[in-house]
């Protein structure tokens, strides 16, 4: 049972990591096209309403996925109920939402955003009824199915936002874009897991779902708050052109979260939910996992932080130089958030949902007060009071998680140090090879920089990180192997 359930858990991660790649190059290609046709003060408008219509969407789902992936045994009465559960609360959001159009456009000044504010609110419908579907396919592990849909759906939701840009719709190729994405989404993960929701609303049997999802929706309503309030105070103190260059450079940086952690955290959590009676076992999956993800993202963000400056001038073009600084700082709150996104799966794996609140309410406070604090210096203050809060609080809610897990702190930072070392000197590699090539052309530069960085860390890996190297290979290998037996 342990060899089966590794092997499908190996095939989870690369199907899924497969997926997120190619929906990382769409929405890289898309970002950057999008970039270039539409202005900074475009992004700054979405993010605005994005701020509001983002928060409401975080009861749409109601913790009920959750619930779902961590509950051993359905039936069809219990996902008919919770789906229609979820489309009538994220309806009556959509209503209040909508309702909420007009202050918030009042509160930015930007009386323009009325509509956008209405128009995004129908995608909270769309996302409430996402939520049972893409729980199903992740309790059963059928994560080729989800990798199929979710790509799909990102390249014609990002096909068409750019079309709309080049037609000349300004924002609102951008508010139409989640919108395609959800809608796509939606049928394609009906049609590929074979599901319909059957016309069942069975009170009892959403409310056994709801101790578990009512904490799990209200540590992710508290971290998503948290999360945002710099995009607040930054749309109303600062403006909306900042906002843009902020939000852009935050958005770069949540890449590798979202294309690297998510994809193993998304496999992590089903797994985890089925052995969480061993500890062991329990244990070492749990830091493989970690071990994995800082393997791959350190470099990533370290490599980032090296290259700033000849990256944003030629993906992005020299109207956006301004988001350098923010970039540089971003790229190693990135590198630690990588890793502290994993620390949710325990809680939700162990059932332990309300200590998981415990910790977000303690640590809203101080994520906070490191943005207000570094407002006075414009949005490179706010990045930095952001990521000096966010590393001040990594160490206390790791703490509590391990030790729910009875996972030692030694071990979980042991698997943290190789990656950590191999980045930081191929930081200094790459920052040495930039120097010395400062009068070629920018993109010459940053050409020669990532490929001397890559060869780099692999060389590096080799010699100082030989066991995680060759366990990442083999897991690799052996991944793959069983899709091809799969696919014959």
């Amino acid at each position: 049972m342990a060899s089966s359930l590794a092997r499908i858990a190996a095939r989870g991660v690369l199907w899924t990591g497969f997926g997120q790649v190619l929906r990382q190059v769409i929405q890289v290609v898309s970002s950057v096209v999008l970039a270039r046709l539409l202005l900074p003060a475009d992004f700054g408008l979405l993010g605005m309403a994005i701020f509001f219509v983002g928060f409401a969407q975080l009861f749409a789902d109601f913790g009920i996925g959750s619930a779902i992936i961590h509950r051993q045994e359905l039936d069809q009465r219990i996902l008919s109920s919770s789906f229609w559960f979820g489309v009538i609360v994220s309806a009556g959001l959509a209503v209040l939402v909508s309702l909420c159009a007009e202050p918030v456009a009042a509160f930015y000044g930007e009386p323009s955003l009325v509509p956008i504010v209405l128009m995004l609110s129908i995608n909270l419908i769309l996302t409430g009824a996402q939520a049972v579907p893409m729980a199903r396919l992740q309790q059963q592990m059928r994560f080729a199915d989800a990798a199929k849909a979710q790509v799909l759906s990102g390249l014609i939701a990002a096909t068409t936002a750019i079309v709309l840009a080049f037609a000349g719709f300004g924002v609102w190729a951008l508010v139409f874009q989640p919108i395609v994405g959800s809608t796509v989404m939606l049928a394609l993960m009906m049609y590929f897991g074979e599901w319909r929701p059957s016309f069942t609303m069975h009170w009892p049997s959403v409310r056994s779902l709801l101790g578990f999802s009512g904490h799990v929706l209200s540590s992710s309503m508290i971290t998503y708050a948290t999360r945002n309030v710099d995009q607040l105070l930054i749309g109303r103190f600062i403006g909306q052109a900042a906002l843009g260059v902020y939000s852009l450079a935050y958005q770069i940086m949540l890449y590798p979260l979202q294309h690297v952690s998510s994809v193993i955290v998304r496999v992590l959590f089903p797994t985890l939910s089925q052995i969480r009676g061993d500890v062991d076992r329990f244990s070492s999956a749990y830091l493989a996992a970690v071990g994995v993800i800082a393997f791959i993202t350190f470099p990533l963000m370290a490599g980032l932080f090296a290259v700033a400056d000849d990256f944003v001038v030629v993906v992005f073009g020299d109207k956006w130089v301004g988001m350098v600084l923010v970039l540089k700082v971003f790229a190693w709150l990135g590198m630690m958030q990588s890793i502290a996104t994993t620390v949710g799966t325990i809680y939700l794996a162990t059932g332990e949902t309300k200590l998981m609140l415990k910790v977000s309410t303690y640590s809203a406070p101080v994520l906070i007060g490191g943005m207000v604090a570094g407002l006075y210096w414009g949005i490179e203050g706010v990045a930095v009071g952001y990521t000096l809060a966010s590393f001040g609080i990594f160490y206390f809610s790791v703490r509590v998680a391990l030790g729910v897990a009875n996972i030692p702190q030694s071990r979980f930072y042991a698997s943290l140090a190789r990656p950590l070392c191999g980045s930081i000197v191929m930081v200094l590699v790459v920052m040495l090879i930039v120097h010395l090539m400062s009068d070629y052309q920018e993109i010459v530069r940053l050409v020669v920089a990532i490929s001397s960085g890559v060869v780099s860390y692999v060389l590096l890996s080799f010699i100082i990180n030989k066991k995680q190297t060759n366990f990442i290979i083999n897991v690799l290998r052996n991944a793959i192997r069983k899709v091809e037996v799969s696919a014959a």
